[in-house]
């Protein structure tokens, strides 16, 4: 396993990233689905296992999120996870993590919404990587857009246990005045389960993206499938 990536000093980093910095363009976003991880909800579940299943029903975008983890820790993690997702021709994204994204080849980056913007993330992620945000507002909305990242995940649409941190949902009003405010695709995130993707498309999203009903170590593949089937007749 290559690790020299971790040391700033390395000249190869630079010489890594000067590769992979391309002019490639970057790929469409040709999934509705945008499944986020949590290691601890999947227990006694390993994540790995868990990710195996979504991909077996037809996940094909999985934000590596795991935030907690140091970078061995979270590469250790990603590197079978990368392998899998490659296995299966999904898109992984790596939060945050740009060399570890690039050393790993993975299809995006996913950056918090108090990440550093402009041209700093294209700079380090790269015009062959899709570049995904998280926003809580209109004003970080518009920050993002102006960025130039290719997706927006928006939350909390609904209240959740798993953001309590993010303010009052926004409701699908709100997601509807961002989604009239914005030409970036819109994933809505944040207590929307199955029932609630019509309503969310109809609001003017793109897709929609959730972690906690995913990553339910019994019932996780079932969520899955009923979200791809709900989401079926927006597929174009």
């Amino acid at each position: 396993m290559n690790l020299y990536f971790f040391c700033e000093c390395d000249s190869n980093i630079h010489c890594m990233e000067a590769n992979l910095l391309t002019n490639k363009k970057r790929p469409p976003i040709d999934f509705k689905l945008y499944a986020i991880t949590d290691r601890w909800i999947c227990e006694p579940r390993p994540l790995y296992d868990v990710i195996r299943e979504l991909l077996d029903v037809g996940v094909t975008a999985i934000q590596l999120r795991e935030k907690d983890l140091g970078d061995l820790e979270f590469y250790s993690l990603a590197a079978p996870i990368a392998e899998l997702c490659h296995t299966y021709s999904a898109r992984l994204f790596v939060n945050s993590r740009v060399k570890i994204a690039l050393e790993l080849e993975v299809a995006g980056l996913h950056f918090p919404a108090n990440a550093p913007g402009g041209e700093r993330i294209k700079t380090q992620a790269g015009k062959n990587l899709l570049i995904g945000g998280s926003i809580h507002s209109l004003s970080e909305a518009l920050a993002r857009e102006k960025d130039g990242v290719d997706f927006v995940t928006y939350s909390p649409i609904f209240t959740t246990a798993s953001k309590p941190g993010y303010g009052p949902a926004v409701g699908l009003k709100g997601l509807n005045t961002l989604a009239s405010a914005i030409d970036t695709p819109i994933f809505a995130l944040g207590g929307v389960s199955p029932d609630h993707v019509s309503e969310c498309m109809e609001a003017g999203a793109y897709g929609v993206a959730a972690m906690s009903s995913l990553m339910l170590p019994e019932t996780g593949g079932t969520q899955a499938r009923e979200y791809l089937t709900e989401l079926e007749r927006y597929n174009s």
